[in-house]
Parts: structure tokens; C-alpha cells; sequence
């Protein structure tokens, strides 16, 4: 999907004010027990979404609420698992497994009332596509013929493309190759429709961050629609009486807070201010386990943490360099000190188990070897290494896991790299732009396939901000692309992992659990690896 923090969290002075106003409630109501009554859902969310267009996101906490506004050809699930009909009412697949013919529901319309066709669907898929947009997770459709070379200027024409309107209510997708898992791709961003009308009006056609999705100008087609948007406060979602399933729909609105402390966020639901909460510290972990465990739910997610370096500025620029660094670490004690069960050691970039697949188990703590390796690269003992810095998030764990490496590498390497924190939307600037030498951030892939973490390491994907190039690793990704079989395909998986461990651009540290809280009153919630949400199956009921 797109790189990540689960927390990047500094609460600014207006959002406490907001998070523990009682307005619109009794004296002593607190907003969870007014907020059940009323069916309005108050939800954690981290951190401040950039933006709202669901073809250019770039965080988890964009995604979540871009879940609420728009809804795809098909819907997933509860369980993460289960593909559901969408604005497609139906859909056929070829034997070959390379054409989808969708059709459309003959209701399906956008939030000023405008008709949702098959041309809303074209001239979306070709936006994320645009090289100008440059939409960050465009890669998840380059099995669609033709994609590849329009996102990245081989092909000029946005015909080529292999999707068509066949009429108002048919949508069709080609693919150069089988890809099993193009049906949860669609199920979520950045495949979700965008109105051509609105866009085109405030110039977003083939350019990101216009003003589209502001309060007052954004239409959308999902279960929900924006009503108010407070920066650093909060943002609500109101059920949109034009979607086309909004029989099922049982919350009135979803309020969704920028809370950018983890420690806050507990608080404020021990307060009664929210029914859920984005994450939970870890070291608030016991505490629930042991006195309240209905309240805290652990689940494991697609999803990993690690270090990234910037192979195009020396001394990164050597791959000795990357692998004493990575060599130096002790996952599994590093998780244990730091993490507790919020996460879980990583030793590969893909988490074992995702899509069927298991990774090879590979050698990654090797202090005496990393020393040798940097001696090699002409730093013996630390000695003539460059200063260099260290970028992270400023929330407490993230915070603690960044110095917790740096003391590592100054112990075990000689090496001392600064710390230098930034907030989550500074942070993804800085990495898209490669204006960094190492950074401590994640990945949430969200997919129950190899393809969407290991892309990570693909010279010509929009996800690779390491700058490493490897010819090899991309005949493999080609390879797994084309694969007759699925040990074929996993074959060409274990020489990416290989290739990514022997040269060490990404160093993955530990594969993440969500940890957080859900008040009894929720009803409707599943926990599942790709975190999602069907907003049509929540309500709220005050318990027994």
C-alpha cells in the first residue's frame, strides 16, 4: 500500500482542547456514552491526513478515512478476506484469467447526485496512472496492460491502458499476466472512482493536491460524506443518503481525531472520548491484558517496520556499509525490550505466512561479521565515518526503537548516527523526495501477496525511496509476475529476499501488530491482516 507510521503523534494545543470538550453533552455524558446513543462513532486516527483523493494517497490514516468516503468496483469485507459486490453488482472473469468485465448497478450515483458510469472508472484509473500525478501506489495495477509504460512515460497515451467503458454501466480491465489478487487490489485505494466533474473543475485532472477535496467542494460515492473538517482537531463523516446501500449503513457519522500521542489516545479513551483508539502503547499493553482483555484487541498485520537507507549517498552508498549496520541488530531482543507484543521480530521483508507464502530464514545478527564488513568498507572500529543522521517519528515507541539502534551501532559498530524527528507529513515528503541517509519508518502493504511489500525493492516502482537498482531483483519480480506455478512463483519471492538481505537497502526490523482498544459498545468490528473496515457492518449499542 504505502509507507507508514502507525504514530507520528504531538497533539497539538487546539486538538486537546477539542478531544476533551464535552459540547453538544450532559454534564457528566461523556462523548462515547452520547455518541452510542446517537450513533456517532469517535475513532482514533493518529495523524493529520494531507489529503483525501484516494488516487494519490499516501498514509494508512488517509486510506482509512478515504474507506469511508469512497467505494470501489468491489468491497472487502469485515474479515479482510472476502471479496463483496461495490458499485460492480456483478462481475466475469476469462478463462485465461486476463479480462474482468464489471458491471455497474444501475443506482449507483455520487454525492450531488450525478450518475456513477463506467467513464467515472476510466477516467480514473488512468489518472492514478499519470506520470504527473505520480500516485505512490500506482504500482498495485501494473498487471494491467499496458500501465507500467503509460505511469512511467514509456508510452505517451493514456489509450493504451488496458481499460475501457464498453458502455455506461460496463467497465472492463485487461491484464498483461494473471494477477489472483486484482480483486482486492480494486477493493480499496487507489482504485476507487474520483468525479471527472469536480476534479477537472478545480484543475486535479493530471495534477495532486488541488482543491477538490476540501469541505465544501469534495463529492464522493461512498457510504459516507464529509460534513466537517478541523485541522489537528477532528474530521466527521456523515452516511451519505445517496449511496446505493445505505439501507445497511446504521452509523449516522464517524468522527476521526488527529491524536499524535499514543499515551493521549489512552487516556482519552479511559476517559469515555473515544470507542476506539488507532493504537495502544506498548507499554500500556499489560495493563489491558491483565485487567480489562475484552477492551484490548492485538492483531497481526500486513505490515513491516525497517530501516531504509538512501543508496545514492555515500557511505550508503556501499552495500558493506547497509549490512554491518543490519548485522548489528538483534531483532528479537530489540522487539522484546522495546515493543513487547506490538510487534513481532522481522527477518525478511515479507511477513511469513502473507498470501501462502514463507520466506527463506535468513541470518541477520552477526555483530562479529558486521564489524568485519565495515572495516572493509574502510571504517574499522567507527573510525572515519562520516556524520549522518537518522530520521524517525517523535512518538514514544518509534522514539525509544530509534535510539535503542543508535546506541546498537555505537556499541557494536563504533558508528553514531543523530537522531532527527519529524512529524508523519514532513517525514513522507522527505522520503519521496530522497532527502534523507537513513530513516526508521514502515510499510503497510495490506495485500495477501508477496508482490505489494517485495515492490518495495523494484528499481522502477513509485514505493522505492532507497534509490537502489538491482537488475537481477527485477528479472525476479518479472519472473514471479509470469510464474506457471506457485512454486515457480515463490521460487522468484526467495531470490528477492535473497537479493534484499545480500545488499541490504531495506533492513526490516519487526513486522507489526495493531494493538489497540474498542470500547463493548461496538458492534460489528472484525480484526483482520489488512485493517479493514466495512463501515455498512459497524453500529453502536450500549452494553448490558
Amino acid at each position: 500500500m504505502t509507507p507508514f507510521t502507525w504514530r507520528s503523534r504531538s497533539l497539538s494545543l487546539a486538538g486537546v482542547l477539542a478531544l476533551f470538550a464535552f459540547a453538544g453533552c450532559a454534564k457528566h455524558e461523556t462523548r462515547v456514552a452520547a455518541g452510542t446513543r446517537d450513533q456517532i462513532l469517535h475513532i482514533g486516527n493518529s495523524s493529520e491526513p494531507k489529503d483525501l483523493d484516494p488516487n494519490t494517497f499516501q498514509a494508512a490514516v488517509e486510506w482509512t478515512i478515504d474507506s469511508a468516503l469512497f467505494e470501489g468496483l468491489v468491497n472487502i469485507a469485515n474479515d479482510g478476506d472476502t471479496i463483496l459486490p461495490g458499485v460492480a453488482e456483478r462481475w466475469d472473469i476469462s478463462a485465461d484469467g486476463l479480462v474482468y468485465t464489471f458491471r455497474l448497478r444501475a443506482d449507483a450515483q455520487w454525492s450531488d447526485g450525478s450518475p456513477l458510469t463506467a467513464d467515472d472508472f476510466l477516467f480514473s484509473f488512468r489518472r492514478v496512472f499519470t506520470p504527473s500525478i505520480a500516485a505512490s501506489t500506482a504500482d498495485q495495477g501494473y498487471a494491467i496492460a499496458g500501465a507500467r509504460d503509460y505511469a512511467t512515460g514509456k508510452n505517451p497515451s493514456p489509450d493504451s491502458v488496458g481499460v475501457r467503458a464498453l458502455d455506461p454501466r460496463t467497465f472492463e480491465i485487461r491484464l498483461e499476466h494473471p494477477a489472483p489478487y486484482l480483486l482486492c487490489v480494486l477493493g480499496g485505494a487507489p482504485f476507487m472512482p474520483v468525479p471527472r466533474h469536480v476534479i477537472e473543475k478545480f484543475g486535479g485532472a493530471t495534477r495532486a493536491g488541488t482543491a477538490w477535496t476540501r469541505l465544501g467542494n469534495i463529492v464522493s460515492n461512498g457510504a459516507f460524506v464529509l460534513k466537517s473538517w478541523q485541522p489537528h482537531a477532528n474530521l466527521t463523516v456523515a452516511r451519505n443518503p445517496r449511496y446505493w446501500d445505505r439501507g445497511r449503513v446504521r452509523l449516522n457519522e464517524v468522527r476521526f481525531y488527529p491524536i499524535e500521542s499514543g499515551d493521549t489516545e489512552e487516556r482519552a479513551f479511559r476517559a469515555g472520548q473515544l470507542h476506539v483508539t488507532f493504537d495502544l502503547p506498548p507499554h500500556k499493553l499489560s495493563v489491558y491484558r491483565d485487567a480489562k482483555p475484552p477492551q484490548l484487541h492485538v492483531t497481526p498485520l500486513l505490515a513491516v517496520t525497517y530501516v531504509i537507507f538512501n543508496t545514492n549517498r555515500p557511505p550508503f552508498d556501499n552495500a558493506r556499509v547497509r549490512r554491518a549496520l543490519s548485522l548489528a541488530v538483534d531483532r528479537a531482543r530489540l522487539v522484546a525490550n522495546v515493543l513487547h507484543e506490538s510487534a513481532s521480530p522481522a527477518h525478511s521483508l515479507t511477513r511469513p505466512g502473507t498470501g501462502g507464502y514463507s520466506p527463506p530464514v535468513l541470518a541477520d545478527y552477526d555483530p562479529l561479521q558486521a564489524r568485519r564488513l565495515l572495516a572493509e568498507a574502510g571504517y574499522p572500529g567507527g573510525v572515519g565515518f562520516p556524520q549522518a543522521e537518522l530520521l524517525s517519528h517523535p512518538d514514544g515507541s518509534s522514539r525509544q526503537l530509534a535510539e535503542a539502534l543508535q546506541q546498537i551501532w555505537q556499541r557494536e559498530l563504533g558508528v553514531r548516527l543523530e537522531i532527527a524527528q519529524q512529524e508523519s507529513k514532513v517525514m513522507i515528503d522527505a522520503l519521496e523526495a530522497k532527502n534523507y541517509q537513513v530513516a526508521l519508518t514502515g510499510y503497510f502493504y495490506g495485500m495477501q501477496a508477496p508482490e505489494f511489500i517485495l515492490t518495495l525493492a523494484r528499481s522502477i516502482s513509485p514505493s522505492n525511496q532507497s534509490g537502489w537498482k538491482n537488475p537481477v531483483f527485477d528479472q525476479a519480480f518479472t519472473a514471479a509476475d509470469f510464474a506457471s506455478s506457485v512454486a515457480a512463483r515463490h521460487a522468484a519471492f526467495d531470490q528477492m529476499e535473497q537479493l534484499v538481505h545480500a545488499e541490504a537497502p531495506y533492513a526490516p526490523i519487526y513486522s507489526s501488530n495493531k494493538c489497540q482498544l474498542i470500547h463493548p459498545s461496538v458492534r460489528g468490528w472484525r480484526d483482520n491482516a489488512l485493517y479493514v473496515i466495512d463501515w455498512r457492518e459497524l453500529s453502536l449499542e450500549t452494553p448490558k
